[in-house]
């Protein structure tokens, strides 16, 4: 029988070294956040965050991930800022949970504030693929696979919105969508239609019996490994193309727009509170900056190649004279006679 080789996208097995992690782990759970005052909710995030990092230190390309939280160095996290293609809002939060672990531990590596900053080429990094790299990737990609990238790169959903979705939520007859945004109290409904290719994919993958059953019925790190192996399939990384969820979404705002779409209707597809967040979130405001100093550079530009005329000195102008005062009009008054 052929020996099955792992793909080397895939995380490291259960060994011993990342059992010792997961105990660390389960230690300070017990100990550092059994009593903390913060809410359940942000207690499993915590503790799912500092639980998948040697999964993440294997991604970003670290051989041998530390076993202990006394033995993460400060080479762990520079190949963590450096490989992983995370948003500053994610760095953040895995960094805090992170963090705090280590100092748990009495690692003094948390205590060096300096190492625990945002990446400075992320912060405020937007990115957005061409119309071929987005078919390319889609083209590369398989079942399950095919159905997120419709999603998110030809609908515009979130992550969550994609994760959210159950087959009731969706209309083949009238081409339509019924999404649950995101947001403190469950989120707000909305009602959009598909594009073609996602309403062809949805139809060719075949639903299950109960309605209630979500189309893509996976966590989040999941969903992170399905557009990963579809990147990977499509040779991305070879190419230093990174790809997220959130990359898929603005490119989908910013095709749309050039394709004509108006920003109001793109607003509505997206679940934008306000058209200012629509415009942001495409980059159309860069682009009118960026479209506003190629005209100052064609109006400069040739100005700063080759001679220039010297400035003349205008003449001076003697001051004109003014107009004479003119006496104030003397009013008589009438009297009754």
């Amino acid at each position: 029988m052929p020996r099955r080789v792992r793909s080397p996208t895939a995380g490291p097995r259960r060994g011993p070294a990342r059992e010792r992690w997961r105990r660390s782990v389960r230690k300070f759970v017990r100990q550092e956040l059994a009593g903390a005052p913060i809410g359940e909710g942000w207690r499993r995030r915590l503790t799912y965050e500092i639980e998948r990092t040697p999964v993440l230190l294997v991604r970003a390309g670290v051989a041998s991930p530390p076993s202990t939280p006394r033995g993460f160095r400060a080479a762990h996290l520079g190949q963590m800022k450096r490989g992983l293609s995370w948003s500053p809002a994610t760095f953040s939060l895995h960094f805090a949970a992170l963090r705090r672990l280590l100092r748990w531990a009495r690692n003094p590596l948390a205590d060096q504030r300096e190492l625990w900053a945002v990446p400075a080429e992320a912060t405020g990094r937007r990115r957005w693929l061409s119309p071929e790299q987005l078919a390319h990737l889609y083209r590369a990609a398989r079942r399950r696979e095919r159905v997120l990238i419709a999603l998110e790169g030809f609908n515009g959903l979130r992550r969550v919105e994609v994760l959210r979705l159950r087959w009731k939520d969706v209309d083949p007859e009238r081409r339509r969508l019924h999404v649950l945004g995101k947001g403190r109290h469950g989120g707000k409904w909305r009602t959009m239609p598909m594009f073609p290719e996602t309403a062809r994919v949805l139809r060719t993958t075949s639903p299950p019996i109960a309605d209630d059953t979500r189309i893509v019925p996976l966590s989040r790190s999941g969903a992170d490994l399905l557009l990963r192996r579809a990147a990977v399939r499509a040779r991305f990384p070879d190419h230093c193309i990174p790809v997220s969820h959130h990359d898929l979404r603005r490119t989908f705002g910013r095709l749309a727009h050039r394709a004509g779409m108006d920003l109001v209707q793109l607003k509505n597809l997206y679940g934008h509170a306000s058209l200012d967040q629509t415009v942001h979130y495409i980059g159309l405001d860069e682009d009118e900056m960026r479209a506003g100093l190629d005209r100052l550079a064609s109006l400069i530009g040739p100005l700063l190649k080759g001679p220039l005329p010297r400035p003349r000195r205008e003449p001076e102008r003697s001051p004109e004279p003014r107009p004479p005062r003119r006496a104030p009009t003397a009013f008589r008054v009438k009297t009754a006679g």
